[in-house]
């Protein structure tokens, strides 16, 4: 008996351009839908997916689109869009009738969901479904904390920034598999859970693809391809980084979905050393593909690093040598400040003494003016003199031949 899962026909396009994780978890949810349709004998489902919208880097996309094209599909999600199909929404206060669609799936919804309202999110999905739920999420275990928390932590010290989702995972605290599934049997509903996303190879595959975002972008999504095809059929094993509820309203449907899923599932990693590998069929192990490749790509990072480190210390020494050389030119500016400063100063002691050359040469001019003004009236006042002299001689003389007798 061949044990993994064997991929649908129809989705090579979806194989090729959805990310691996969110591949996973669609096709277990197409595989679950084909067993309530052969089951139930409807031929196009009425399908909600309630938190289903995908930002990718293209863009906002709907990926159950892809995955169940001749359904009924309305995807229901908290932010604006005007995809067709989609309508914004509360998963905890859905605005439809009872019953409104034959099936309601949601995939990695539940952990972002405040756990206070996270029963009355439940409560919503069976309210609305007519035949059943299949809800998918990560289930929090000791292993899937701590892989998250390492892959958290390399993003943040490779890409620089925080993942969002898995920082709203640690602050919204990840849900618990076993409570889900006693709070449906409260509830009287048959639940069934199946593993999927083998946490290692999960973990691992991230890892590569955020390193390949910063070492080899256009790698990343080739690397979801190749994972899509070698070693998606053997994921479905603990320990798992999330599980399949099967939430069931109609009787029979819970039972045809385990007939189709059970045997997908392979034996639990941890089962011994004399577990029957041979049951995966043509299905590689992850580990002797992925691990070198891994170790690879850490091998060129590390290549990297250092030529970024030996990068970054020349770019030190020439940002160095640059403060200098600019250290140099301020004091050259301000060497040439002074000496431009010193010559308007000597201009200006300069002009002074031109002016106050200028200014002796008239006083020269006016002194010698005065000079010669001056002999010129010494000149008329001895003239004057010897004038008076003579004037007075003759009256004198005049005077005296009038008092001389007369011959």
């Amino acid at each position: 008996m061949t044990i993994g899962v064997s991929p649908l026909a129809g989705l090579e396009h979806a194989a090729r351009t959805v990310p691996f994780d969110q591949f996973g978890r669609y096709h277990m949810l197409r595989e679950a839908v084909e067993a309530c349709r052969t089951r139930l004998g409807i031929r196009r489902f009425s399908l909600l997916d309630v938190g289903g919208l995908f930002q990718s880097r293209r863009g906002p996309m709907l990926p159950a689109t892809l995955f169940f094209p001749h359904d009924t599909l309305t995807v229901l999600d908290v932010v604006e869009s005007d995809l067709p199909g989609y309508i914004k929404g509360d998963g905890t206060a859905l605005h439809f009738e009872d019953a409104s669609f034959d099936l309601v799936v949601s995939a990695d919804t539940l952990e972002h969901v405040p756990q206070p309202d996270r029963a009355r999110f439940w409560h919503e999905l069976l309210r609305v479904a007519q035949h059943g739920v299949l809800l998918l999420a990560p289930f929090r275990t000791p292993a899937v904390e701590i892989a998250e928390t390492i892959l958290f932590e390399y993003i943040k010290q490779e890409l620089r920034t925080e993942q969002q989702q898995l920082k709203e995972h640690t602050r919204y605290v990840l849900p618990v598999l076993d409570e889900w599934l006693t709070f449906l049997e409260a509830q009287q509903v048959p639940a069934r859970a199946y593993p999927t996303g083998y946490l290692h190879a999960w973990l691992g595959m991230m890892l590569l693809k955020h390193m390949a975002l910063r070492l080899c972008p256009e790698s990343e999504p080739l690397l979801d391809w190749y994972y899509n095809q070698c070693f998606f059929p053997t994921e479905r094993r603990n320990p798992a980084y999330r599980h399949l509820i099967v939430a069931e309203k109609t009787a029979g449907v819970g039972e045809a979905i385990d007939a189709a899923l059970a045997p997908t599932v392979l034996p639990d990693s941890d089962s011994g050393p004399n577990r029957n590998w041979d049951q995966q069929g043509d299905c590689t192990d992850w580990q002797s593909t992925l691990l070198p490749m891994l170790l690879a790509l850490t091998q060129r990072q590390t290549i990297a690093e250092h030529w970024t480190t030996t990068h970054d210390t020349m770019l030190h020494h020439q940002h160095q040598h640059l403060v200098a050389l600019e250290h140099i030119i301020d004091n050259q500016h301000h060497l040439m400040n002074t000496m431009n400063t010193m010559n308007d100063q000597v201009r200006g002691l300069q002009e002074q003494n031109r002016n106050l050359t200028e200014r002796a040469h008239r006083l020269e001019d006016q002194n010698r003016d005065l000079t010669e003004r001056t002999r010129w009236l010494e000149d008329q006042n001895q003239a004057l003199r010897h004038h008076l002299e003579a004037v007075q001689n003759g009256r004198v003389m005049r005077m005296l031949n009038a008092f001389l007798p007369k011959r």
